[in-house]
């Protein structure tokens, strides 16, 4: 049975592929055996076969205490590349266990960025241990002074960097000293003599270069960089924009600080992504598996919120009670109204919040974006209008009933294109984010407008509908 598992694993392995969902928990189920028959060694060895990302997801499905016995097992330089693919939080609850000197040794190896955002999430007494225990401590606290969500939060220190006056032959030489530090070599930096960011140059270009050549003279000086207090999102937009792979990152002297890389902007992305998608939902910063306290605090303030935007519309349908008693049909398409205009409106909400999340809309093209949703949603409502005429008409046999409920539809939808795109652009001048409060106000416009449009053009046609 044995053999068969490590068949399979190196199976694989081979493919190149990332591992799958049920594999990464068959080997997590193997690792927690062994290591419960005291067979540490043996649950390292078959935990190396696989990529550190793969290795990460494979940690993440251990208990804790497992994680721990793990991670201070392997050697500190594998126990960094591993760390360096779960989220910090995530790494910070199994380090609360773990000795701070052993800590420091893996997070030594670890990239300053990664270092730096899991030190943010130990406690503090607990974080100063680590960081006087640590020899790359002088590289990560300056990071650490940064928000995590800016430039200076998301930078690396570790970046390659030559002075301009420096000939080529000389650059090479130093770029040989400082490599083994550097994963990525494509192209260096060049500063001047008081460190101001001049230019870059790539390596093939500089390897090309007569030796006696000075860097200026081959550097491209036309660089984009952004400031340490650059805001992490605006930062994706211009790697993005340009097709950047890496960022230069200054001081306000225009003084070379720091790089972000492309797959730290990937994250980036992901996590803005996801925060606007749980924001439009209620539930920020929640995890699937997190504790129910935190998913309660989240959650309960908006169902609140949510509860009593219901009982308005419950009120605008109460206004209506006699026509509703005398024409009770009114009542079964209530859902329709509603249910159609909601759904118009998050659609439209969805795309607008997401644009203005990466800066697709300008103030100048909000009004453009406006007229452009509340046009669609009249075509929208008028296609929709008529099909519903035309299904309560055939259903109930009333043509007045359909026409009630199909001008309602056409109104509604208007109401969904023009909330759905007007509130997050009024939420945005009000400097509020648009993606924590917008669902709710739009989804409440739409219920109660639909529902006034619905029983008042029913209320005053009532003598057809009967």
């Amino acid at each position: 049975m044995e053999k068969e598992q490590n068949i399979q694993n190196e199976s694989s392995l081979q493919d190149g592929l990332a591992l799958d969902e049920e594999e990464t928990e068959d080997i997590a189920e193997q690792i927690q055996d062994l290591v419960e028959q005291d067979n540490q060694q043996a649950a390292i060895e078959l935990l190396s076969q696989f990529r550190p990302g793969d290795q990460g997801e494979v940690i993440e499905e251990l208990p804790i205490e497992t994680q721990q016995e793990i991670l201070t097992t392997l050697p500190p330089k594998e126990a960094a590349e591993i760390l360096e693919h779960l989220e910090p939080e995530d790494v910070a609850k199994v380090s609360e266990g773990v000795d701070s000197s052993v800590l420091s040794d893996i997070l030594d190896e670890a990239d300053s960025d990664i270092t730096a955002d899991i030190l943010r999430q130990l406690p503090e007494e607990q974080a100063q241990d680590v960081l006087g225990e640590m020899e790359e401590a002088a590289e990560v606290i300056p990071l650490l002074q940064y928000p995590d969500d800016s430039a200076g939060g998301r930078m690396i220190l570790e970046y390659l960097v030559v002075k301009d006056y420096a000939t080529t032959a000389d650059t090479l030489d130093t770029l040989r000293q400082q490599e083994p530090e550097v994963k990525d070599i494509r192209s260096v930096f060049v500063v001047d003599a008081e460190e101001h960011l001049v230019g870059e140059l790539s390596v093939a270009r500089l390897a090309l270069a007569r030796p006696k050549t000075m860097v200026r003279d081959i550097m491209d000086s036309d660089i984009i960089f952004v400031t340490s207090e650059t805001n992490q999102e605006e930062c994706a937009r211009v790697m993005e924009h340009y097709n950047l792979y890496q960022l230069p990152v200054v001081d306000k002297d225009r003084r070379l600080v720091g790089v972000i890389r492309s797959e730290d902007i990937i994250d980036v992305i992901e996590e803005e992504a996801t925060e606007d998608m749980y924001k439009l939902a209620g539930i920020p910063g929640e995890r699937v598996f997190g504790p129910l306290s935190i998913s309660m605090r989240n959650r309960l303030p908006w169902l609140s919120i949510n509860l009593i935007t219901t009982f308005l519309a419950a009120l605008v349908i109460s206004i209506f009670e006699s026509t509703i008693a005398r024409v009770v049909t009114l009542a079964v398409f209530l859902p329709v109204v509603a249910g159609q205009g909601g759904i118009g409106g998050t659609q439209t909400l969805t795309l607008v919040v997401r644009s203005m999340a990466l800066g697709e809309i300008s103030r100048r093209g909000g009004f453009r974006l406006l007229g452009r949703e509340i046009s669609l949603g009249l075509i929208h409502g008028i296609l929709l209008g008529v099909a519903v005429a035309v299904v309560a008409f055939i259903w109930k046999g009333n043509y007045m009933l359909g026409a009630v409920l199909g001008m309602a539809m056409v109104g509604n939808m208007v109401i969904a294109g023009l909330t759905g795109a007007g509130i997050p652009l009024l939420l945005t001048r009000l400097r509020i984010d648009p993606a924590v409060a917008s669902a709710v106000v739009v989804t409440t416009c739409t219920d109660v407008v639909g529902f006034f449009l619905f029983l008042g053009l029913a209320t005053a046609l009532v003598s057809f509908l009967i």
